[in-house]
């Protein structure tokens, strides 16, 4: 949005040095059923990136610092409105933070075939993560509920390996470390927002991505993974379970495209499973459609219809086995990195049967800067 005022952006990428973020701001209205249609919420998320590309700062290539701050803002919406079990807004937290959330150095080696990542991370930037899920508010279909639950792992020191097998085929790799008795000096002088009876432990993922094409302009990715969380995790029957592990597998497809690639139809489909010891979601699929510049003189809008499924563990003790999200929205891009996005989401066992179906109705404001 801000652009390069007074050339000073592009003076400082020169030298090596590249700052940005975004804002999202989320007002929600629950319509009916949920907790409570008392009151309309309003939330936000600023995000402060910077990145110092080490070829232009010490002429050494193929490396980078990323860092990166969030501040939260506003009461959590879903707490307050609906008791939904797997929420629908991705930046619902309790309480208001301030976080410095992402600081790691990156590191190409083998001519970029291989990538290494050291600091502390979110995995769920990572792994996980079918392209056309990015749209959607609801955080299920790319926050999947394995790395939710029991705990969020949010960020935590680790190291992350991605390695290029072969042209279509990747293996990405990450061990993080979790000691939430213990802060760290960095976690003293913010808000933290990992849970802060997290025992020591560690995390660890792995996940195989494979591209393919039906056609020149139908490509596809594939991704198969797994994690275990070590340590003393909190059980739903009560007392402590040793280690959690589960898996997932998604697809995101490319329908159609125009020759440009400005039209385009997309579509995901993910499957997760975990723990049903520790976790309320022990199985659940995500998926959706999404189209780009399908109406006419708006070439920039992105419309999409999903449907989120969470089956629940019975140690959960709750009225119904499931909870069901079916989201729609549309996106209108006004330019210079500002979009608006009317979204609907209707629950189906809203709580797992706690509370009524519901149905929220909400607007999201995204800006780049």
């Amino acid at each position: 949005m801000i652009g390069n005022p007074f050339g000073l952006r592009g003076f400082m990428a020169d030298r090596g040095i590249c700052f940005g973020g975004y804002l999202l701001n989320d007002t929600s209205t629950n319509l009916f059923g949920g907790k409570s249609t008392r009151r309309t919420i309003n939330r936000s998320l600023v995000d402060l990136q910077m990145t110092l590309h080490t070829r232009r700062l010490f002429n050494w290539t193929g490396g980078k610092f990323v860092a990166s701050m969030r501040l939260h803002f506003g009461p959590n919406g879903n707490n307050q409105q609906l008791g939904s079990i797997q929420g629908y807004s991705l930046i619902d937290y309790s309480p208001p933070a301030t976080q410095l959330y992402e600081l790691y150095y990156q590191q190409k080696l083998f001519d970029g075939h291989w990538t290494l990542r050291a600091g502390t991370m979110d995995a769920n930037n990572i792994f996980d993560i079918p392209a056309d899920a990015a749209i959607f508010v609801n955080p299920s279909a790319e926050d999947a509920p394995l790395y939710q639950q029991p705990a969020p792992p949010i960020t935590a020191p680790g190291v992350v390996g991605v390695f290029n097998i072969s042209p279509h085929t990747t293996l990405l790799a990450g061990a993080f470390y979790y000691d939430r008795f213990h802060p760290t000096v960095i976690d003293s002088m913010f808000t933290a927002l990992e849970p802060i009876n997290q025992p020591v432990g560690a995390f660890l993922t792995a996940e195989v991505d494979q591209t393919y094409q039906l056609s020149p302009r139908q490509p596809a990715t594939i991704g198969i993974g797994g994690f275990l969380r070590t340590g003393q995790l909190p059980a739903l029957a009560g007392g402590m379970q040793t280690d959690a592990g589960g898996g997932y597998m998604f697809i995101d497809q490319t329908l159609w495209q125009s020759h440009d690639t400005v039209h385009r139809l997309g579509s995901f489909f993910n499957v997760t499973g975990n723990d049903p010891r520790v976790s309320e979601i022990d199985a659940s699929i995500q998926a959706g459609l999404v189209a780009s510049g399908l109406v006419p003189c708006r070439d920039h809008d992105q419309m999409g219809v999903g449907v989120d499924w969470a089956h629940l563990s019975s140690l959960a003790n709750t009225p119904k086995p499931y909870e069901l999200v079916v989201e729609g929205f549309y996106a209108f891009s006004l330019g210079r990195g500002i979009v608006v996005q009317p979204d609907l989401q209707y629950f189906a066992n809203t709580g797992g049967g706690v509370y009524p179906d519901s149905l929220i109705a909400m607007l999201r404001l995204n800006v780049n800067f």
